[in-house]
C-alpha cells in the first residue's frame, strides 16, 4: 500500500461552522489544501476527525476547491457533514469532549436533520447526501498533518499522539507563530492556556515541523531547546503570492470595482487600506494615532482609512474610535469581506498599512504587494519575510516613524508613484513562491 498524507481540516471544518470567511490561518490552510499540487495527488486524503476517537473521515477534495469559486455552497455542505460526523461519536465521547459550539451541530446530526443545516444556510433545496466515508486507519508509511490549529477539541492532541504510539504514523505539525505563549498579553488567557497545553502535548509525538516563516521556525527551535524536546526537521513552508491571482485580471474590469466601491461608499475618493483583525497585537491604535495627526497637519489632503477586519479582543477603545471615525466620514470600517470585494479594496487603493507589533508572516503585506499596491508595513516578526525589499517599514514602536512614512505618499505623489512602479518591475520580472510550491514543500517533508 502506498503512502497518504492525511490532510487534518478538523479546525477548517468547526471554523465555517460559525465563520463565512477566512482568517489568516484559515487563509493558509485552505490555500495550501486547495493547491493544484496537493489537491491532485494521489498519496492526499482530506479527513477531519471524529470527536472522541481516533477515526477520521473523508473530505471530497472538490468540496476544498469550491471554497473559492463557490464558498457559500461549500460551507454549507461542510456544516451538514459536522454534523453528520458527531452523530458518530458515542455519548461518553461526546460527554467528555465536547464544547459548546459543538451542541448545534450534535442536535442535528443526532435527529437527522443536517439538512436543514445545509437548507438554511444556502438557501436551496435539501439534498441526500452518501454516509461518511471512514478512512483506513493509518500505518507508519502515512503521515498525518495538522496544518496549525490544535486547539477546537479537547482531546485532539491526546488521541493523535495515541494514534502515533500505536500505528507508527509520521506527525507533521504546522505551526504559524508562537506569539500566544511569547506575548500572551496580546491574546485571551483562555486561548494561550488551551494552545500551549495542546503544543506541550503534541510535540514530543512530532517528526516533521513546518512554519510559515523563518522567524517562527526560530521561534519553534527556541521553544524545543528550551523545553528540552528533541528536535526534528524543520521546514519553511513558502507561502503563496498567487492568493488574488484570479482576481488580479479582474482589475482590468472597471464595472466590477466600480459595482464593489459604490456599494461601500469610495466612489472616486481616494482612501488608504489596512487588513487586520481589531486586537492588540495589530497596533490599530497608532494608524489611528498618526491619521489623525496627519489629517491635523494636512486636513482634507489626507485619504479616508478604510480598515478591514473583524473585532476581535481587548479592543472597546479602538472599536468605539473606529466608530467615531465612522460617523464623521473620516473612516471606514468593513467587517467579513468576500476575497472579490477584499481584492477591489487592495487593487483601488493608494497604499496598504500594516502597524502590527508582530506578526509570523504579513499577509495583508504580501497581498498588497502582489497586486501591486504599495505597502507601509512594520518591521516587527516576519513581515521583512513577506515583504521583501518592496515595502516600506518602519518600527511599530515609533509612532513618529509610521506618521513619517504615510506623510511621504500623501505628501509626494511622485514618490507613491516611483514605490508602485518598483512593484511592478519586481512582479514582471522576478518569481515568487506559488501556493503550489507550498504544496510541494508539504508532500516532500511529509512523505520523505
Amino acid at each position: 500500500m502506498s503512502a497518504r498524507l492525511l490532510y487534518d481540516l478538523t479546525g477548517l471544518v468547526h471554523w465555517y461552522a460559525y465563520f463565512r470567511h477566512p482568517g489568516g490561518v484559515q487563509r493558509v490552510i485552505e490555500k495550501v489544501a486547495s493547491s493544484d499540487v496537493v489537491r491532485q495527488s494521489s498519496t492526499v486524503e482530506f479527513v477531519v476527525r471524529i470527536l472522541g476517537s481516533d477515526r477520521f473521515y473523508r473530505i471530497e477534495p472538490e468540496l476544498i476547491a469550491n471554497l473559492g469559486s463557490g464558498r457559500s455552497s461549500a460551507i454549507s455542505r461542510l456544516r451538514r457533514i459536522l454534523a453528520q460526523g458527531l452523530r458518530l461519536a458515542t455519548l461518553p465521547e461526546m460527554l467528555s469532549e465536547g464544547r459548546h459550539f459543538h451542541l448545534p451541530y450534535l442536535a442535528a446530526g443526532l435527529t437527522r436533520m443536517e439538512g436543514l443545516i445545509e437548507a438554511w444556510t444556502e438557501g436551496a433545496a435539501r439534498r441526500s447526501l452518501p454516509a461518511l466515508d471512514i478512512v483506513a486507519p493509518p500505518g507508519p508509511q502515512d503521515a498525518l498533518f495538522n496544518p496549525g490549529d490544535l486547539w477546537w477539541q479537547k482531546k485532539y492532541v491526546a488521541t493523535v499522539a495515541g494514534l502515533k504510539k500505536r500505528t507508527g504514523v509520521r506527525i507533521v505539525q504546522m505551526i504559524h507563530d508562537l506569539y500566544l505563549i511569547e506575548r500572551p498579553e496580546w491574546t485571551p488567557a483562555g486561548a494561550v492556556r488551551v494552545f500551549a497545553e495542546q503544543l506541550h502535548g503534541i510535540a514530543p509525538s512530532v517528526d516533521c515541523w513546518l512554519t510559515s516563516s523563518q522567524f517562527v521556525r526560530q521561534q519553534v527551535q527556541r521553544y524545543l531547546a528550551d523545553r528540552s524536546v528533541p528536535e526534528k526537521p524543520i521546514a519553511v513552508l513558502p507561502m503563496g503570492w498567487d492568493s488574488f491571482d484570479a482576481l488580479r485580471d479582474a482589475g482590468h474590469d472597471r464595472l466590477s470595482d466600480r459595482l464593489v466601491l459604490e456599494r461601500h461608499g469610495l466612489i472616486d475618493k481616494p482612501f488608504m487600506l489596512s487588513v487586520g483583525t481589531i486586537e492588540p497585537r495589530k497596533n490599530v491604535p497608532a494608524l489611528l494615532d498618526a491619521t489623525d495627526e496627519l489629517r491635523a497637519r494636512f486636513g482634507d489632503v489626507v485619504p479616508r482609512l478604510v480598515i478591514v477586519g473583524g473585532y476581535g479582543w481587548k479592543a472597546a477603545e479602538v472599536r468605539a474610535r473606529l466608530a467615531a471615525g465612522s460617523r464623521n466620514g473620516n473612516l471606514l470600517w468593513l467587517e467579513n469581506l468576500s476575497d472579490g470585494d477584499l481584492g477591489t479594496l487592495y487593487r483601488n487603493a493608494l497604499f496598504t498599512v500594516m502597524p502590527s507589533h508582530g506578526e509570523g508572516w504579513g499577509l495583508a503585506v504580501q497581498e498588497s504587494l502582489a497586486l501591486g499596491v504599495p505597502c507601509i508595513a512594520s518591521n516587527a516578526g516576519a513581515t521583512r519575510e513577506a515583504g521583501l525589499d518592496l515595502a516600506t517599514y518602519f518600527d511599530p514602536a515609533s509612532a513618529e516613524g509610521l506618521t513619517r512614512a504615510m506623510a511621504t505618499w500623501i505628501s509626494d505623489g511622485a514618490a507613491l508613484a516611483a514605490a508602485r512602479d518598483r512593484i511592478a518591475q519586481a512582479l514582471a520580472t522576478r518569481r515568487f513562491p506559488s501556493w503550489n510550491d507550498a504544496g510541494s514543500v508539504l508532500l516532500r517533508s511529509a512523505l520523505s
